[in-house]
């Protein structure tokens, strides 16, 4: 006889038996690999001037095309997408491994830690990433680390709520009174009983962040608020070419598109996972 499976396992099963999670998946996995090794598939490095090739339409030495200084836009692309890429799985990893925490600790303890945690997230929900990020941006310069800490600002307030939601009617159930009975500690109860049922709400909720993320971070590129120029990304590349559309169209497409690939990606992502795990909850 095979052995039992387990609920993980089976869980897992479950949601790669999904088409929008599998082709979600294979999507992501590829725009990562084609990024992350922009490096050695970059057919030339990302700040190469060519001023004669200014504007150059898509051919065998430049396979989509040159932008308004002659730079690669394939190999600018590539590179773009490692920041928006690890901008947005960065931010939302910070969001979670604070925000998870706190709201899980405030809907278990309840009482003045509640309340505290609870304001701190009133206070940081209506602040618009944009006023945060210029906030980071005067504090801490610009750079990969302000983009990240203003976007990990806008979503943990999310991942908090949640998870003091899920704690809340978690503390009710049986089991928990069970353990407290058996001297468990808080720290124990919520590592063990509170922490894992917030699982499948932060990873559904974790992916949707991740595209809201990109598209963020390309929105503050495209304001002049992330990494400065020469650094490639997404959004700024795409700022840099609105105002030679008609001229060459590629300079807007290639950028353009990467933003929409992998904010469907993640977004299809979430959507499948929601519809495996069969949660109901509205997050965003």
């Amino acid at each position: 006889m095979s052995p039992p499976r387990t609920g993980r396992a089976s869980t897992a099963q479950r949601a790669w038996q999904s088409a929008k999670v599998r082709y979600s998946c294979l999507l992501i996995l590829v725009l990562l690999l084609l990024t992350l090794g922009a490096g050695w598939l970059s057919p030339y490095p990302y700040d190469e001037i060519d001023a004669a090739a200014t504007f150059g339409a898509p051919g065998q030495r430049y396979l989509i095309g040159a932008d308004a200084l002659g730079r690669d836009v394939l190999s600018r692309t590539l590179h773009g997408g490692r920041m928006s890429l690890v901008v947005g799985l960065l931010a939302t990893l910070v969001a979670v491994l604070v925000g998870v925490p706190l709201g899980a600790l405030a809907g278990y303890v309840g009482g003045r830690i509640d309340w505290l945690i609870s304001r701190v997230v009133d206070l940081l929900l209506p602040f618009p990433v944009i006023l945060l990020a210029i906030i980071t941006k005067m504090l801490l310069g610009d750079g990969l680390v302000s983009v990240v800490v203003a976007l990990s600002l806008v979503l943990t307030p999310f991942f908090a709520r949640m998870a003091r939601a899920k704690s809340l009617s978690v503390a009710q159930l049986p089991f928990i009174e069970a353990a407290q009975g058996s001297g468990l500690g808080t720290g124990r109860i919520m590592w063990l009983h509170v922490l894992p049922h917030c699982f499948q709400p932060v990873l559904i909720m974790a992916t949707l962040s991740v595209a809201f993320a990109i598209l963020a971070e390309a929105s503050l590129s495209f304001l002049g608020l992330g990494l400065p120029p020469p650094a490639p990304s997404w959004g700024g590349d795409l700022q840099a070419s609105m105002s030679a559309f008609q001229l060459a169209p590629w300079t807007v497409l290639a950028p353009g598109c990467a933003i929409t690939l992998a904010v469907l990606a993640f977004n299809f992502l979430g959507d499948g996972l929601r519809d495996v795990f069969d949660v109901g909850e509205r997050f965003l």
